[in-house]
């Protein structure tokens, strides 16, 4: 049986953007869009952001990932990051090859504390299924169940579901093998 995910409209599109953005560059877009997204807090549990320039950054697929990327490389503002990561998730949405390729790029936020960022990143390590970031995710788990926040959002509902998806999948079967080799290894060190 194979599910398909499913993506929801978004809540809110903002509508005070400049006429000029229709002829900008992808890299001015990003920044754009990046300087005008507005992250969940206690009132509202989801991001506000501008829905119409998320479509046209995506529709750029592979052109537009580089511009994302280069500003998270950048950048260690929580906003730009987790827009940065809203925009990859979109072009893997849209049919963009390779976005697994970025992973040097977004590993470097793996241990981050933001649950906007863990949510990103879970979403994004769903689609790819790269092996490296099994790892990462069970830490992002695991501390965040030690430590259970579910204000504004519980983030281990996206964390769980991106580990349970590895799991389904044959991406599984490289993790689990390097899980049992490690506690094999545990048991002969102890």
């Amino acid at each position: 049986m194979h599910i398909q995910p499913v993506v929801f409209k978004n809540f809110y599109t903002m509508s005070a953007r400049p006429a000029h953005t229709e002829s900008q560059e992808p890299c001015d877009m990003v920044r754009y869009f990046a300087k005008n997204f507005v992250l969940p807090d206690t009132q509202v549990n989801h991001a506000l952001f501008d829905e119409q320039l998320a479509q046209k950054i995506s529709s750029y697929k592979e052109q537009a990932v580089t511009p994302v990327t280069d500003m998270l490389k950048n950048t260690d503002d929580e906003k730009e990051i987790t827009a940065g990561l809203f925009l990859l998730n979109r072009i893997i949405d849209a049919g963009a090859k390779n976005v697994g390729d970025t992973y040097p790029v977004i590993s470097r936020f793996n241990y981050s504390k933001s649950h906007n960022v863990q949510v990103m990143l879970a979403g994004i390590y769903r689609k790819t299924l790269v092996p490296d970031a099994f790892g990462p995710l069970m830490t992002m788990f695991i501390k965040n169940s030690q430590n259970p926040v579910q204000i504004p959002f519980d983030p281990n509902e996206e964390v769980g579901g991106a580990i349970l998806e590895y799991l389904r999948n044959n991406a599984s079967t490289q993790c689990y093998d390097t899980l049992r080799q490690k506690s094999v290894l545990q048991q002969f060190i102890y």
